[in-house]
Formats: structure tokens, sequence, C-alpha cells
């Protein structure tokens, strides 16, 4: 990454500092071989890293002060073992590997290996300083006089390797920011290293980015090379900000993101000392920072200076600027602001990065984000003003008591149905609110392994002022990370001078035996302009909701069980009469004029429409209906597996060509052997898609393996039926269901509906929870 444009034959060595270079190399060379724990020990004695400043600063005449500012801006004093930077950086001067880096200068003037540099504090410092000596000698015919600091401010500036005039200065701004206040910190190695306060002169005035940042006015804007990411965004919506941070200083992601060869950017990058942001990809495009391409196209990246292994990178103004930013970001794009959608970098499908790491402290920083500091309302599950149905909290009326819940109190959990004409159980919660306006509401989902899979699709009815509004919010997403967080239900209007504010859930989700969680619940004050018009007739809710069915027992041949449930056979239905329209604005702003929240596979559609998996059609109907294609459900499956496109130069299929709608979906899945086509090379991407084969599809997406009972399940899918593995795979998932005369019907075409019950349920068969997570 570093170019400062070094030659060989420029060695300023005099002969006398060869004679001290390489008894330095003769040394570092026998600890090297005889590396011991002794060693360690000896290296951390209290003073040994200042002692190293010192020396090579006396070694290559350059300022003691100006080389450990410059090795606290790169590492805070830390030399990490070897481990290389983002952009192949080492050590405490952070030297560059690679065709245009500066290991192999520094190894060339100073006479020292490459390894030693890499690994050896020592070395690495005293390589830093060989190189700012030589790049003094470049920049000007008269050497930077030593008792004068601001005379190394090129120098300095040259040393960060940036092309870009405007990241040079603002390197070196922030070198002599820490000269003139000082600096001092105790080591991973225990030793206490200071830089005390310095008389630095008159330095230039800052050469601030320009311009500003269209986007977020408060960063900077410095463009990113346009190798490193794409204009635009070829689908979408976004649904995620990913959080990384930069394994680097914050001035060598920004020259990384530059360089036309990393084919690596982000968005924004936050600086740890004051939380400057500066913004290097437009949001309308997209950067190359997940590690995945589905994930790019949908996400903002925010970059935060700092390695993940060291602590001390992870500052108060960094948090308040970053949690300002995502806060802003997400409430511009409708992202829910919630750890379903706020994720790390590491928690992205296939990721090989680790970061933020541990020292990213996640439940401050989404405290920052929600903004709970100002929250108007609490009301949490044992409080008098949630109202539970039936009252009994007990196993008998399908409620299970569990620790766990918010704040440390009791959660409660019942098992939900997929049929609503079953549904019992159910909460309310209400507040009174002073102040009228809009309010984030969060719900409390905590992580509690009972080993049963959350719900997916628990809907929320808010009564806000403009009407009831239902929000589908999957509680898996949030318990899939690993703790207990707030879900994110939605930004709603509601009325002040202590009129109830209420928010009301059930057990129904059209999901089979699947934990429905019930716990806290906090309104947030947040902006939203004017009010939205008010209904001329408005449901006024009661405190006590009557539920779905009046019987606190459920029918005698529905029994739901009371230890851990086994999903059983759910009968994809037969496609019936879509009941006239009642439409109410759905998550993610789902509304299809023929998909009421009535419709037995809304929830499905909800699941995978919020997933920007599926979608409708240009007059604002889905057609539940209507048959789906191959094409569609290859691209469907694709985007919900979250693969990577494939695209390769020569098609596989005949009648698929390149600038197909569908060409990379289909290619993809070919590629992983999830479909095939016909013996005459075709493909039939609009041909509709049957049963069987949509089974054997999505048994191989999840790589199932194919299920060969004694028994069929289904009397129309006999044993030598092509299909038959496939089917009985997908039926022990509990992904498909048959028909009440017991067929499966695998020749019939698959309807929208059906389809979208089938992947969501594929889907959500993911783990509940990270593999080694330990239970509570």
């Amino acid at each position: 990454m570093r170019n400062p444009i070094l030659s060989p034959k420029s060695n300023p060595m005099t002969n006398a500092r060869r004679s001290v270079t390489f008894l330095a190399l003769s040394i570092l060379t026998i600890c090297i071989a005889n590396s011991s724990p002794r060693s360690a020990v000896a290296d951390s004695e209290v003073g040994a890293l200042t002692k190293s400043f010192e020396t090579a600063a006396r070694n290559w005449n350059v300022p003691f002060p100006l080389i450990m500012a410059i090795g606290y801006v790169e590492s805070h004093w830390e030399q990490r073992a070897g481990e290389p930077s983002l952009d192949n950086g080492y050590g405490i001067m952070h030297l560059t590997d690679g065709p245009a880096g500066t290991l192999e200068r520094a190894s060339l003037l100073t006479g020292l290996p490459v390894d030693a540099i890499k690994q050896q504090a020592e070395a690495n410092v005293e390589a830093g300083a060989a190189l700012l000596s030589d790049i003094s000698q470049k920049l000007s015919e008269a050497k930077p006089d030593n008792k004068n600091l601001s005379s190394w401010y090129a120098v300095a500036a040259a040393y960060s390797g940036a092309t870009d005039p405007a990241v040079r200065d603002g390197y070196a701004q922030e070198v002599f920011r820490l000269l003139k206040e000082g600096q001092s910190l105790v080591t991973s190695s225990g030793e206490k290293v200071e830089l005390p306060p310095q008389e630095v002169g008159g330095i230039p005035s800052p050469l601030a980015p320009q311009p500003d940042s269209d986007d977020y006015p408060p960063a900077l804007w410095v463009p990113a090379h346009s190798n490193n990411y794409t204009v635009g965004r070829p689908y979408g919506p976004l649904n995620f900000i990913v959080i990384h941070d930069t394994e680097g200083s914050y001035y060598s992601a920004i020259s990384w993101f530059q360089n036309p060869n990393s084919g690596v950017s982000a968005h924004y990058v936050i600086r740890s000392s004051d939380g400057q942001i500066t913004q290097m990809v437009r949001e309308a495009n997209t950067g190359y920072h997940a590690g995945n391409w589905d994930y790019n196209v949908r996400s903002l990246g925010i970059e935060h200076e700092g390695f993940m292994s060291q602590q001390g990178w992870y500052t108060e103004a960094m948090y308040q600027a970053s949690s300002a930013l995502a806060r802003n970001m997400a409430d511009r794009y409708g992202i829910k602001k919630d750890r379903a959608h706020i994720v790390a970098h590491s928690e992205i499908p296939g990721a090989t990065h680790q970061d933020p790491g541990q020292y990213w402290n996640w439940t401050y920083y989404m405290g920052l984000v929600r903004r709970d500091s100002v929250r108007a309302a609490l009301v949490d599950n044992t409080d008098s003003g949630f109202v539970a149905v039936p009252s009994q909290i007990d196993p008998a009326h399908y409620w299970w008591t569990h620790n766990g819940g918010y704040d440390g109190s009791n959660t409660y959990s019942t098992l939900s149905v997929s049929d609503p004409q079953y549904s019992v159980n159910s909460g309310t919660w209400t507040a009174q609110l002073e102040d009228a306006g809009y309010y984030d509401l969060y719900a409390f989902i905590p992580w509690v392994d009972n080993n049963t899979t959350d719900t997916s699709s628990a809907r929320y009815k808010v009564y806000a002022a403009d009407g009831v509004k239902t929000s589908v919010v999957s509680q898996k997403s949030i318990t899939d990370v690993g703790n207990g967080s707030w879900a994110h239900v939605g930004k709603y209007y509601f009325n002040g001078d202590g009129a109830d504010a209420t928010l009301y859930l059930d057990d129904y989700t059209g999901e089979s035996g699947r934990n429905v969680w019930f716990d806290a619940v906090m309104w947030i004050p947040t902006t939203g302009g004017s009010p939205p018009p008010i209904p001329t007739a408005t449901r006024t809710p009661t405190r006590t909701p009557t539920p779905r069915s009046t019987n606190t027992v459920r029918p005698t041949n529905t029994v739901r069980p009371t230890n851990t449930p086994v999903p059983t056979h759910t009968p994809v239905p037969e496609d019936t009469a879509t009941p006239d329209p009642t439409w109410t604005p759905g998550p993610c702003n789902m509304s299809f004029t023929d998909l009421p929240d009535t419709h037995w596979s809304y929830g499905y559609v909800a699941y995978l429409y919020c997933r920007s998996i599926i979608g409708g059609y240009p007059d604002g109907t889905f057609h539940p209906n209507a048959d789906s294609t191959r094409g569609q459900f290859a691209k469907m499956l694709v985007l919900g597996m979250g693969w990577n496109l494939y695209n390769p130069v020569f098609p596989s299929f005949s009648d698929v060509a390149p600038d197909s709608t569908y060409y990379q979906y289909i290619e993809t899945a070919y590629l992983r052997g999830v479909l095939g086509g016909y013996t005459d090379g075709t493909f039939r991407p609009n041909n509709p898609i049957t049963r069987a084969q949509a089974a054997k599809m999505l048994v191989g997406a999840r790589g199932w393996g194919e299920s060969f009972p004694p028994s069929p399940t289904f009397n129309d899918v006999p044993s030598d039926h092509w299909s038959y593995g496939f089917v009985e795979s997908a039926a022990s998932h509990a992904v498909i269901g048959g028909y009440p005369d017991g067929t499966f019907r695998p020749n019939n075409p698959l309807t929208r509906a059906q389809l979208s019950k089938m992947l969501a349920l594929t889907l959500q068969t993911a783990p509940a929870r990270p593999a080694g997570t330990p239970a509570p």
C-alpha cells in the first residue's frame, strides 16, 4: 500500500551505522533461532520498547517523538506477533509486503531480514526509522531539523504511502495532533510506554477532503477506487448494516480502498481517536465489504479503525459517531434497528473474517443506536401493563416460564399454531405516552435453549394513531445471533396525553410447534415528520383482548404437546378462493392487494418478501394461486441460500442465454448440483415447476440427502417413483405436506403460495443457534 518511491541507491547509512545494524541483525537472528518462553519474558521488560525507539532514532538521526507518534497511529505500539493487517502491513510501524510495499526497502536499508522485521518489535522500529530517514533524503535537499518537529511534517505525510493529497495530509495532521497532546498506555506485554506532549511549532493548516459527503453530511468524502465497488445495486432493498474493523489504521484502510488492486471497499471508515467519519462509497452503490455478494448488494458497510485482537481501539467517540451514522442510515432506508439487521462481519454467511471481535460492545452500541436513554415507556411481561390470555401461566394453559428474560426477570413462551382457528394464547402490552409523535417500538426476545426452534413469523399488531398495523418479526433471527436482544417492531405514530399505546401478539404464526416469546416491550421517541392521516373510523383496542378462540383448551383432536414438540407434516392446502382483500400495511411495506393478512400463506410470503427473495407484480398483486416457473424457483432458491452468483461465459442450457433474467441464478444452482435440465439440453425456465421437482431442489440445496423409509408417506409417491427419496427427505424435515386424501400429487404445478411456504420452511430449518454456544 505504502509507496514512498524509494531507491536502493539512495541508502544513507554510514559505515558506523552499518556496524550497528549488522550487530542488531546478529542479535535478532540468535533470538529468532532460540525463541523460548524465557526470551518472551525478556522482551516484555519495562522500558524495552521505549529503548528501541530511542536506539532507532539515534541510529537514523530522526526525532524520537516522531517515530513514537507514527508507531502509535499505526498500531498503538503493538507488534502483533507477525500477524499482518488487512493491507499486509506488519508490526508497530506498519511496514507493508508486496510489490509496492515498504518491507523490502526497509530490509535493504537496515540489512535486517524481512522475517525479523515482521516478527521482532526492535527490528520493526529500526526499519521504520530507516524509512523515515530515507524519505527525508528524497523530499528535500536540506534534511529536516530534529529540533524543529514541524520540519518533518512532509516526511510524516509521505510515510502514509497514500496517493490522495487529502489523505496524506490527514495522516500527518493525526501524527502531529498526537505529538502535541502526548499519549501513554500499557502494552499487551505489560510495558508502560509514554510519549510526552511536544512543542510542534507551526504546522500547515489541515487540507480537508472535498467535497463533503452527500449521503451523510458529517462525513468527509474520499472516494474509493472504481475497481473496488459496483455502481448501483442489482437488486434490493437495503436490509443490513455490517459492522467491521479495519485490521489496520484509519489511513491505511482509506489508502487500501483507494488501491486499484485491493478489490475491497466499505461505505464508511471511522477513526478511533475522535470518531471522524470518511465516506468512500456512495450508499447507492455496492461496496465490496461483506465477502458475500447477496449481502453486499443489500447492505451498507461501516469500518472501524482498529485490530479486533487489541483492546483500546473502540473508543467512546467511535461508538457515538458510529451509532449516530447507523441510526441515520436505518431511518432513511427503513432498516430495522436490531441485531438481526445490524450485524457483525463475522455473522455474514460464509464469512472468513471474525471482526469486529470480542472487544466490540454490542449491548452498549445497540443501546446507542436505539437511543435507550430517551425511552418513553417500558412494559415487562411481569408488569401490570401486560395482560396474558389465558391468564393462568402454566403448561396446562400452554404457557411456559423460563429464566433469562429482560433485566433478569422471567420470560414466557407458548407454541405457535399454523391455523388461526386454533389460536388460544395471546399477550397485550399497554403503555401511556405523554407526548404525541413517532416512536420506535421494540420487543425483547430472550435467548433460551429449550430444544425448540423459535418462530420466524411472530405477527405483532400495533394499535397506532392511524389504525391497526401488523408487523411480522422473526424472533428466530434475533436469537440466532446467540444472545437475548431487542427486535425492532417498527416506527409508528401514537397519540399522547396519556392515551393507551398498545401492542398485541398471539400464537398464530403460520408455523406449527415453534417458540413464541412474550417479554418486555419499549417505546422510544424518534423523528418522523408530520402526523399520518387519522382514519375516520379508528378501532380502539381494549386492555384485555379477546383471543381468536374463547376456549382456553384446544380442540381434543389437536392437542399441543407438553414436551419438546416434534414438527409434524403440515399439509399444503389446496388452492382456495382468496378472501376479499382487507389491506393492512404489512412488514417491510408489503401490500399486495390480493394477499390479505388472513391468507394462509401471508406469513411465509412476508418472510421471503422481507429478505428480498420474492416480489409481486407491477399492478400491486401477488397472484398466490398462479403457477411458479422453474426459472422463478431457481432465482428464489439461490437468493434464499445466499449463494454468490456464478456467471460463466458459455451457458449450460441451450434455452437460457447469458442475457436471460434467470441466467446467473440457474447457472449457480446448476453449479451446486441442485438442478438439472432435460435430455435435449434445455432447462425450460418458463415451464411450471412441479411439486416433486421443487422437493428435489430443496433437498439438494440443504444437502439433506435422500431418504428411503420402508413405507411411503404418500400413496401416490411409491418407492419406485423417481422423486421418492427427495419427497420423503423433504417430508422428514417438515417442509412439505400432503393433501387430506393422503396424496402428494408430485406432478401438480406448484403455486406461488405453496412455493412460498415450502421455501420459507426450508430456509428456517437452519441451526437455531450458533454451534458451540453454551446454554444459559
